[in-house]
């Protein structure tokens, strides 16, 4: 008798203690995903240029369906970073691209999930951040 409620205590103790020693998940981690949605028209064979500084990483996710020019890079005369879109030779309707933009959050993790000391409580997580515009073009005359 007097050895089960030893054992029950010790499993007592080791449970609080592994709770008590708990990570954040995966899951907290990650940055949840925004998006964006830009509704944009323009003039048949003219060029939209959206100046994209503000958003770091850039890549086109969703290529457009209908287009010529389709393209992130620089522009001449501000050396800002841009996308560019122009649509087909006599193109007239509806066209979308998606555009993603990804950010690498680092962070100093100073909680151990221990009430134990340790030597080095500071870890560094990493975590990744993506969000999303959308750009709706109605090309017309």
């Amino acid at each position: 008798m007097k050895q089960l409620s030893i054992s029950s205590i010790f499993l007592l103790c080791m449970m609080i203690l592994f709770q008590s020693c708990s990570k954040p998940s995966v899951n907290e981690l990650i940055a949840p995903a925004s998006s964006n949605v830009i509704n944009a028209k323009i003039i048949a064979n003219q060029t939209y240029t959206l100046n994209i500084s503000s958003m770091p990483n850039v890549n086109v996710e969703k290529q457009a369906s209908h287009y010529k020019i389709s393209k992130t890079g620089t522009d001449e005369k501000s050396g800002q970073p841009v996308y560019q879109y122009q649509p087909a030779q006599d193109f007239k309707g509806s066209d979308e691209i998606v555009l993603s933009s990804k950010v690498t959050v680092y962070s100093t993790d100073n909680r151990s999930g221990c009430s134990s000391s340790h030597v080095n409580d500071n870890a560094v997580s990493v975590s990744y951040s993506t969000s999303y515009t959308t750009i709706r073009f109605t090309v017309s005359n």
